[in-house]
């Protein structure tokens, strides 16, 4: 007997099929498809059939089948044209013989000097924000962690490094990302991305030469890129250096703004939980103290609200693989050519895996009710051999975002209707606008801590002794 095809959804259009329907709201396109098809259910992007898939059991084939039955790099055409062919865009052999470098790049030894370079630079933006104010938290976190991301990766002399125009050449190439149209067409954005894309090698070339005439003068991730061996021996070429080091800021910056931004967000909007956080910093962060990896490790009121923002706000909330040879998912067998996404719009919200689906209850992850268990549950940071390999980077950085903000400040939110933008690259928060008060030195630390503090003529005590 012949194997049938998965189930098409309704609504397709002739010749474009769901494109549009995909542009315009692809959460709402996959929940429909779930609740008309269940957890396999095809669409028409185009005159390319897709197989959507929902459930853990599934996600699980998704991963365990890339770099056998599925392909990885096929799908994501228009991020190598904007970054090029390196990471998950590079072909299978060069990704694997690259693995090595990113294993080094986010080693856990090398996590403590990215911790401090947060702290730094986290602290560094609140000690800009005055003592009260408003502002456009969804903004504020993606100018933060390109600052995070510039110090972590390449030390504290970043900004001079990288130049005034460094972040500004980097939006362009971001705003090119277009998974629908050929990113070779002559369109200005495209025209821009290339544009960018020779002037950021030009900043990057003389760096990475600096290191390699003065290797004793760094450690950071051009000089890690520089002396790492690859599985087959050799090391990078200074083009590829380029090339990972751009992929990296695309993946270590942009998705963890829209998270860190939608964090934010969502605990404001929850008060008895964000009350558990602020419980939380008071007992476990010492202010004006670094937050190291033994703090860290007892956050878990902040460590469950960042998985259940991860869940409810995924960044990444779809992936794709193309079909290299049939492959058997559920009771189908998927012809070769055929696409398959994963959806965080259906998995993330399955009744029989997490109550009450539609809330954001971080403490679903709490040791008594232990939902979600299983890791192909949740596809926002990918899942096998192919999760995420800057997770706990990423997971961290949100974790210091939290903790120092909501210690040192004050907030109220003022938007009342904050929506997912889905925009070319990672989804992100409508404007997220919040009014903003330093809270009082004595409510952050005791009175002796403050005076002894203030005689040694420390600066970031002596900043914010302002009067109340």
């Amino acid at each position: 007997m012949e194997s049938q095809l998965p189930p098409m959804i309704s609504g397709g259009l002739p010749v474009l099929g769901h494109v549009v329907e995909m542009l315009r709201d692809r959460e709402s396109l996959f929940k429909r498809g779930h609740a008309e098809k269940g957890d396999l259910f095809a669409m028409k992007l185009g005159p390319q059939p897709v197989l959507v898939i929902t459930g853990a059991e599934y996600n699980r084939i998704f991963y365990m089948e890339t770099d056998k039955t599925l392909n990885m790099q096929d799908g994501y055409g228009f991020l190598r044209e904007a970054i090029g062919r390196v990471l998950f865009t590079a072909s299978t052999e060069d990704y694997y013989n690259q693995r090595p470098v990113l294993q080094e790049v986010f080693k856990r030894e090398r996590m403590v000097g990215y911790v401090q370079a947060m702290n730094t630079e986290i602290q560094r933006w609140l000690d800009s924000l005055g003592q009260a104010g408003e502002m456009d938290i969804t903004q504020a976190m993606l100018r933060l962690t390109q600052y995070v991301a510039g110090r972590a990766l390449i030390g504290p002399d970043y900004e001079q490094e990288l130049g005034a125009d460094f972040w500004k050449d980097y939006s362009a190439i971001s705003a090119s990302l277009d998974p629908v149209l050929p990113p070779t067409l002559p369109l200005p954005k495209f025209w821009r991305r290339d544009q960018a894309k020779k002037k950021i090698t030009a900043t990057l070339k003389p760096l990475i030469q600096a290191r390699r005439d003065h290797p004793e003068r760094y450690n950071d991730l051009i000089s890690t890129l520089l002396t790492t061996p690859l599985k087959d021996g050799t090391t990078l070429p200074d083009d590829t250096i380029v090339t990972i080091f751009m992929g990296l800021i695309f993946a270590g910056h942009e998705t963890t703004a829209g998270q860190a931004a939608w964090l934010i967000a969502l605990l404001l909007q929850h008060p008895d939980y964000q009350k558990l956080v602020r419980e939380e910093i008071k007992q476990t962060v010492a202010y004006g103290q670094p937050i190291d990896a033994a703090v860290l490790s007892k956050l878990e009121y902040i460590y469950w609200a960042i998985d259940e923002t991860t869940r409810i706000r995924p960044s990444a909330d779809t992936q794709l693989r193309t079909v290299t040879s049939p492959v058997k998912i559920g009771e189908y067998e998927i012809p070769s050519g055929w696409r398959l996404m994963v959806s965080g719009a259906t998995s993330h919200f399955m009744p029989d895996v997490y109550s009450n689906p539609e809330q954001f209850d971080p403490l679903r992850y709490s040791p008594e009710r232990g939902e979600g268990k299983n890791p192909f549950s949740i596809i926002g940071f990918g899942g096998g051999v192919h999760k995420c390999t800057g997770m706990n980077f990423a997971k961290n950085e949100m974790a210091v975002i939290t903790s120092l903000l909501f210690q040192q400040f004050d907030m109220e939110l003022i938007s009342k209707d904050i929506h997912v933008v889905t925009g070319n690259g990672a989804n992100h928060p409508s404007e997220v606008r919040v009014r903003y008060k330093r809270k009082p030195l004595t409510e952050l630390t005791d009175a002796a801590t403050i005076r002894e503090a203030a005689a040694a003529g420390c600066p970031h005590i002596r900043q914010h002794m302002t009067p109340q």
